[in-house]
């Protein structure tokens, strides 16, 4: 099936209230007519969707080089995981990766330390965005640290449900999160279009409007960048410390530039450039 258009989803346009159509319905009625059964567990976690509606952060998609590699070292990242659910209760959100399932896409919501997940995906049905997996993730135990670890339920959403690699949406989320909360982070914004029909003076227009926004998403916690050239700066002002912990607004006039080189954080940690405490 031919990927659609981020305007197009039937999961986005619920999220962000651009379809008056009750999803939640929407889906139990689809699985009771391919006689999917739908029992109390199930009915109530996809009515759960409702909370995230209109009030959603915007989706994220990962990039590829940043998730080779988180791979190397996703485990480190444990030991903040009762902290991260801790200081974003209540936040609810959308993410997207290169290694999901062509069409997948993953909905978050965090409330009360408890994270709770939504696999969907959106090429199993012409028309609907699919649910096929609902996990809860919540620490087992109040350790800080090494000792930490997570106790997930996973619930299959529809009869059939086969899908291997389950943990590794909950570690993408988890470290998602810490990153974008904790580390130097690079979330660019891409802006979509909608091409429309209208009818004006008995003639037919196409109309292009704005659509939804969405993020890219990398670090500099892994992204070392080099660059050889000369290249000028603008002429800027600039908030500049004292040591007197004061800061004053000075100019600083159009200079050359030699080119420069940024290393990548983990290995100004590694080499006692920066201190994490």
């Amino acid at each position: 099936m031919k990927s659609k258009n981020i305007n197009d989803i039937t999961l986005f346009r619920y999220l962000f209230c651009l379809d008056k159509r009750d999803l939640p319905q929407s889906i139990l009625n689809w699985c009771n007519n391919i006689g999917s059964a739908i029992d109390s567990d199930r009915e109530n976690a996809i009515r759960e969707l409702s909370i995230v509606k209109d009030n959603c952060r915007n989706l994220v998609v990962f990039s590829k080089t940043f998730v080779d590699t988180m791979d190397k070292s996703y485990m480190k990242f444990t030991q903040f995981h009762i902290d991260i659910l801790q200081e974003l209760d209540n936040e609810n959100g959308v993410v997207r990766s290169p290694y999901f399932i062509e069409g997948c896409y993953v909905v978050y919501s965090i409330k009360n330390g408890c994270l709770t997940l939504w696999i969907f995906q959106d090429n199993i049905d012409k028309f609907l965005s699919i649910p096929t997996y609902y996990i809860c993730v919540s620490p087992k135990d109040k350790i800080k640290g090494n000792g930490h670890q997570l106790d997930c339920m996973v619930l299959p959403l529809i009869d059939g449900c086969v899908e291997a690699n389950i943990r590794d949406y909950i570690d993408m989320v988890l470290d998602y999160l810490c990153l974008r909360q904790w580390a130097e982070v690079q979330l660019g914004k891409v802006s979509t279009t909608i091409r429309k029909e209208v009818k004006k003076n008995k003639k037919t227009q196409i109309v292009t409007e704005a659509g939804l926004d969405y993020y890219r998403f990398d670090s500099k916690w892994y992204t070392e960048i080099c660059n050889d050239e000369s290249f000028k700066v603008s002429g800027h002002f600039r908030l500049q410390p004292y040591g007197d912990g004061t800061r004053k607004l000075i100019w600083i006039n159009e200079f050359t530039k030699n080119g420069y080189h940024r290393k990548a954080t983990i290995d100004k940690v590694k080499d006692g450039e920066v201190t994490l405490t």
